[in-house]
């Protein structure tokens, strides 16, 4: 009577022409995502203190941005700003032993260097995180290491020099109307 049974049931599996699915990895294909889209590359949290003022610069800048670029895309496009700014720092100074103008003696003068307006000096109570792609981690990483070796600047005052940076580039190079990816913004930051 065994026998039976499990001939029935070996018939049964071969009449089956299709492979038996998972009715729990069906529903978990078929379950809309929710959330941020996915990127190509992963973007990783850094946390940062922002002030209310650079929270709001940050939605009036995603308004800036081309179509195809979101809010999202903002701190990436800082970090770039500040990095070809620095970048240019270096090459004023090629050929000495120093990587910073001897002109340039804390993080205020950076921002009277480059014209922009200076920050809030009360430390910003709140943290939030930012997203970053890889590349963009490692670039602000090298340059908190060279602002916090010369003047002591930390992570969050590095974030917010690079956002009045993009803020300014931003209303010299406007891009509202363009059909830029971020690829092509980034290509226009190190070509300015």
């Amino acid at each position: 009577m065994k026998s039976d049974k499990a001939r029935d049931r070996a018939r049964e599996r071969e009449d089956d022409e299709e492979p038996r699915v998972s009715t729990l990895k069906e529903l978990m294909r078929d379950k809309p995502r929710r959330g941020r889209p996915r990127r190509q590359v992963a973007r990783q949290n850094v946390y940062v203190a922002l002030h209310p003022e650079q929270k709001t610069q940050l939605d009036m800048l995603a308004g800036l941005l081309p179509a195809a670029l979101g809010r999202a895309d903002l701190p990436d496009l800082a970090v770039s700003v500040l990095t070809a700014r620095v970048e240019a720092l270096r090459t004023a100074v090629t050929g000495r032993t120093r990587e910073i103008p001897e002109g340039v003696t804390d993080l205020e003068s950076l921002y009277l260097l480059w014209d922009v307006t200076l920050p809030n000096r009360e430390p910003a109570d709140k943290w939030t995180s930012i997203r970053l792609s890889p590349q963009q981690v490692l670039e602000l990483g090298r340059v908190h290491g060279t602002l916090n070796a010369a003047f002591g600047a930390n992570r969050s005052e590095v974030f917010g020099l690079a956002l009045a940076l993009l803020a300014q580039f931003l209303e010299r190079h406007p891009l509202a109307e363009a059909e830029m990816g971020l690829s092509d913004v980034r290509e226009m930051i190190f070509r300015n």
